[in-house]
């Protein structure tokens, strides 16, 4: 009769042997692991920018740009489409950082996909 501490210990080495064959197949397969695309439900209409905020003078600012951009990559798209995302708002759309972001987000999740 076995011991519990030892089926235990050998079910575990089971799953972590299986666990590194699958990643040796994928690696040997070339296989890639993708980003999860951004989900948007279709009830949902896109968020606009806040009416009561005065305008401000955009952000032109190149570490200001490579923050959205960084954002933009981070969240799963590749960086082509972040840069041209994030370089397509317009004046109004760079207020802050956070603006320039959700834009280039919606800009993003609305014409392409990672």
């Amino acid at each position: 009769m076995t011991s519990p501490i030892l089926n235990m210990l050998l079910g575990a080495a089971l799953v972590v042997i299986g666990v590194l064959v699958t990643a040796l197949a994928d690696h040997i397969r070339g296989r890639k692991t993708a980003p999860c695309k951004p989900k948007r439900s279709p009830g949902i209409p896109p968020v606009e920018s806040s009416p009561q905020r005065t305008p401000v003078e955009p952000l032109d600012d190149p570490t200001d740009a490579q923050v959205v951009i960084v954002a933009l990559i981070a969240a799963g798209y590749k960086k082509q489409i972040a840069s041209q995302a994030a370089w397509a708002c317009s004046g109004g759309e760079r207020a802050t950082v956070e603006d320039w972001t959700r834009a280039a987000l919606r800009r993003c999740a609305s014409k392409a996909y990672p």
